[in-house]
């Protein structure tokens, strides 16, 4: 294990046990992804492609309120598929409303960006794990009598 990942200096704010079950693999950063977006992706009708563009998203959201701005060349050159494929999957989930595509800006660089806005999905998640408790609560007060 590096000495970096060891000494918990790994990108975001890793605890002992991440460290322990990842190792190495936290040298380039982690993303806290909700239970619910893996539990719920049949009910949010999420294909794989779906569910690997809002992934590579996701790791991409730092702050609270400051949306990423992820390329899709860039996610596409991740997962293997093309371009436009994953701009019908990005046109597909903002129809949905699980994201809203902000309109291209430039950045202080010159580069144009698009940042991606995921209160739909939060907001759909947060629906799905408020559910999931109210059933968990419910299924331990029937074993509880």
């Amino acid at each position: 294990m590096s000495e970096k990942v060891a000494s918990g200096e790994v990108e975001g704010a890793a605890t002992s046990s991440h460290v322990a079950k990842w190792g190495d693999a936290l040298a380039m950063g982690f993303a806290v992804v909700p239970g619910a977006l893996i539990r719920g992706q049949n009910k949010l009708g999420l294909d794989l492609v779906d569910l690997a563009v809002l992934l590579n998203i996701i790791i991409h959201w730092w702050t609270p309120g400051e949306w990423p701005y992820p390329q899709p060349r860039v996610i596409a050159n991740r997962i293997g598929v093309s371009i436009r494929t994953v701009e019908r999957h990005l046109e597909s989930l903002e129809r949905r409303g699980l994201l809203v595509r902000h309109p291209a800006e430039k950045s202080p660089d010159g580069l144009a960006r698009r940042r991606i806005e995921l209160t739909g999905l939060v907001s759909k998640l947060e629906g799905f794990a408020r559910a999931g408790i109210a059933m968990r609560q419910e299924f331990a007060a029937g074993r509880g009598a």
